[in-house]
């Protein structure tokens, strides 16, 4: 008797939760963040350098990349500790702004371009916190503080403007603007691929179970007929359903419906395919199953819809016609042989399987 194929994990069940790649590529950001903290740290005692932003906030900031660091290894929460780095970030680049603006020095202003990295990448962390739309405009404010309060307080001092400030801002500019443009383009390709996708589930889905509808259905029963493949088709047909629709009306035969589905997919498990042929009707496909198994899993099928509770129904039974895949087969002929064998199913008094190698005996 062959056992349940084994299942290889989908290229959809590899992937990582949301969470999980934030939180990874956050680490990877804090580890290189420290790299460079570090450096400018050095180059600036080398440099004998005593300004707010050397002596006060990078080494601030280095603390709050090793203490989010930990964080994260804890795996605590990513959406607090990324709106917390994102304010500490924030605080960095305004405080060192505002020196700037209030202690003017052109040699130093346009020999600093810190400000402006510091931007480049708050700007960035806001596009991977907020939408595209709230780190644009966030964007803009941030640019706009971080050029006008140095160039305010050059002018203000009657200093004049390094043309090198300049350079400085406008190259700046010219990054957020790109960074921007690469979010909104981001934003509509994976809107498009979101569309695609919604569009395509909604092709080989059936609307009422949720379940792979025919379309998708063929596919699967396709691919038992490839090369080195093989297995098994189930055809159930709900018994005098038309009775429970004159009956009880169309909304209880749709919950029946949603629930049938459900039971053929709790039944075979991973066993089988379960999708909804169409109707009252019901297809499973099981992968690598030969003539014993397949018997198996129908006698299974039979006995839990007839042993289920069907509220407000009562006592609902199946008819299954099975089949197994041939040497040469085709995907009409694999059809045929189940719906021929669901018909003597059916024939013998429903409530029952038959497999097409079966004798027809009717009832």
């Amino acid at each position: 008797m062959s056992g349940p194929p084994e299942q290889r994990p989908t290229p959809e069940a590899t992937l990582l939760p949301p969470d999980e790649l934030r939180r990874r590529a956050y680490l990877l950001a804090l580890a290189a963040g420290l790299i460079v903290l570090t450096l400018v740290y050095a180059v600036g005692q080398l440099q004998g350098r005593s300004d707010l932003y050397t002596t006060v906030f990078i080494p601030a900031l280095g603390v709050m990349v090793l203490f989010s660091t930990g964080w994260l290894l804890a795996r605590r929460s990513v959406r607090i500790i990324e709106r917390a780095v994102f304010v500490c970030m924030n605080a960095a680049h305004l405080g060192q702004s505002l020196e700037q603006g209030l202690r003017p020095d052109p040699v130093r202003v346009a020999q600093d371009d810190a400000l402006y990295w510091m931007l480049v990448i708050v700007c960035m962390v806001a596009y991977l916190i907020y939408r595209n739309r709230v780190a644009g405009l966030y964007s803009a404010a941030a640019y706009t503080v971080s050029c006008a309060l140095p160039l305010a307080g050059l002018l203000l001092s009657d200093q004049g403007v390094p043309a090198e400030l300049i350079r400085t801002q406008l190259t700046a500019g010219i990054t957020l603007l790109f960074v921007h443009t690469l979010s909104w383009y981001r934003g509509q390709f994976e809107g498009q691929r979101a569309r695609l996708h919604l569009a395509q589930q909604l092709a080989h889905t059936d609307q009422l179970t949720g379940l792979p509808n025919r379309r998708r259905l063929y596919q699967n029963v396709d691919d038992l007929l490839g090369p080195g493949a093989g297995g098994a088709v189930l055809l159930l047909d709900l018994d005098h359903f038309k009775r429970v629709n004159d009956q009880y009306g169309h909304p209880v035969g749709d919950q029946v419906l949603i629930r049938a589905g459900q039971l053929m997919t709790d039944v075979l498990g991973s066993a089988g395919q379960v999708g909804r042929w169409g109707g009252e009707e019901f297809l499973a496909a099981l992968p690598a199953a030969g003539d014993t198994l397949a018997r198996q899993q129908a006698d299974r099928l039979c006995r839990a819809f007839d042993a289920h509770d069907w509220p407000g129904v009562g006592r609902l039974t199946v008819s299954i016609g099975l089949t197994v895949t041939r040497p040469g087969d085709t995907l009409p002929a694999l059809i045929t042989r189940a719906d021929e064998a669901l018909y003597r199913a059916k024939a013998a008094g429903r409530n029952g399987w038959k497999a097409d190698t079966d004798p027809y005996s009717p009832g």
